[in-house]
């Protein structure tokens, strides 16, 4: 399944808004309260009843536009399908579908569930891999119980009020994927195995070592092994992110269609950049394209670089409010590969100072100081700003010049 299109009217605090998405990676920036999740938990609400995590005004309409095997379908809930009845009081009265378009079907959040084979996928900004005790193999989710438990769950995923059990997949694979009948899931696992050190960050050369007696999985990072558990945030955010996917594709695909690499359908995934050094946030588009090549990632970000690794038609700008009564949002037609990271920030994302206050305030005060002429005072905020800033800083050079004049005809 892949996301063309979500339509939102009188959903949080969005009037009407239409955000289209292409096929490949899309990446939601936006200042702070603009509603990048509450995009992330508009497309969780299409495909279930729950309505307490949002507010609904009335007449609240939410839908996504969707193809599935070359049909196209739109789940999702019409106007006055929900009662606002307060904070985390709305209710769901009625299901009435959203509006018909040619070559469209329009259907409810119930029968989504039994056409869609790979119902998206929520990964929310909390992603600490938490150590649990496992004693042997778990019994495994039948495919239409994974298909509801996704849907009826995304919500809570994208909130972090359930969680993940990592360790527990791994253990689960090393049992099975020397069975004859394993033949997807070893597939995939040896996927996983051979692009690990590709998706990870320049010379850490990260990869699975083994999963002993103990079944404790060993990793290994810059040449020194380390369990699950131990390994740093940034490596457990990733690690979590590709094995939550390998989860999802293969319990909720049928047998013979479990191969990640070419399973077709929708991630999404809150602050992806989350605990990534810059370095890594440059390359981890690509390496998740490479390890996902047919998915649709939708992902929100504050991260100048993922926008500088951005293709084009990728990149999707939030207002950071929403004044009028109607807005059609489409992907930037460009790349900023070649721009640098403080342009992105004050030319793409509105940053509109990148100087600390403390700075601001202490480069004022010198000039203050050179007007009122005023060497002394003058020399003691040089030596503050001095040792907040950069040595080729070129406003220290400039000032450094002005006070050895002022001293010279002193």
């Amino acid at each position: 399944m892949i996301i063309e299109k979500l339509h939102l009217k009188n959903f949080r605090h969005f009037p009407e808004v239409n955000i289209n998405f292409n096929r490949g990676f899309n990446f939601i920036s936006g200042p702070n309260g603009c509603g990048k999740t509450s995009i992330l938990a508009a497309i969780g609400h299409t495909l279930n009843s729950n309505t307490e995590y949002s507010r609904h005004g009335e007449n609240c309409e939410y839908w996504i536009d969707v193809t599935e095997q070359g049909r196209k379908f739109r789940p999702g809930k019409g106007a006055g399908s929900i009662r606002p009845a307060g904070y985390r009081k709305d209710a769901l009265i009625s299901h009435i579908l959203p509006p018909r378009e040619q070559g469209r079907e329009s259907i409810d959040y119930y029968n989504a569930r039994n056409i869609l084979k790979l119902p998206p996928l929520i990964i929310g900004a909390q992603r600490k891999i938490t150590y649990k005790n496992i004693t042997g193999m778990t019994r495994e989710t039948d495919v239409t119980g994974s298909r509801n438990h996704y849907c009826d769950n995304s919500l809570k995923y994208l909130y972090n009020s359930v969680e993940r059990n990592i360790k527990q997949w791994m253990i689960n694979r090393y049992f099975i994927i020397d069975k004859d009948w394993a033949v997807e899931e070893k597939e995939n696992w040896e996927h996983l195995i051979k692009t690990l050190p590709e998706i990870a960050p320049f010379n850490s050369n990260f990869k699975y070592i083994r999963t002993g007696r103990d079944l404790e999985p060993v990793f290994s990072i810059y040449e020194k092994e380390c369990y699950l558990e131990e390994l740093s945030s940034g490596f457990q955010a990733i690690l979590y992110i590709i094995i939550t996917i390998f989860e999802w594709i293969e319990s909720c695909m049928p047998e013979g269609e479990r191969c990640v690499k070419n399973a077709e359908g929708t991630v999404l995934i809150d602050e992806l950049d989350n605990h990534l050094h810059p370095e890594w946030q440059l390359t981890i588009r690509n390496g998740i394209s490479a390890l996902f090549p047919q998915l649709q990632f939708i992902v929100t970000t504050h991260s100048p670089h993922l926008l500088a690794s951005a293709n084009k038609n990728e990149i999707i700008l939030l207002p950071p409010s929403y004044e009028k009564d109607k807005y059609n949002i489409c992907p930037l037609d460009k790349t900023y590969s070649g721009w640098s990271t403080d342009l992105i920030l004050t030319g793409l994302m509105g940053v509109l100072s990148l100087d600390s206050k403390e700075y601001e305030k202490l480069v004022e005060a010198c000039y203050k100081n050179i007007e009122e002429n005023d060497i002394d005072e003058l020399k003691r905020n040089y030596s503050r700003l001095e040792s907040v800033s950069h040595p080729d800083d070129s406003i220290l050079i400039v000032l450094k010049t002005r006070i050895a004049g002022m001293e010279a005809i002193r």
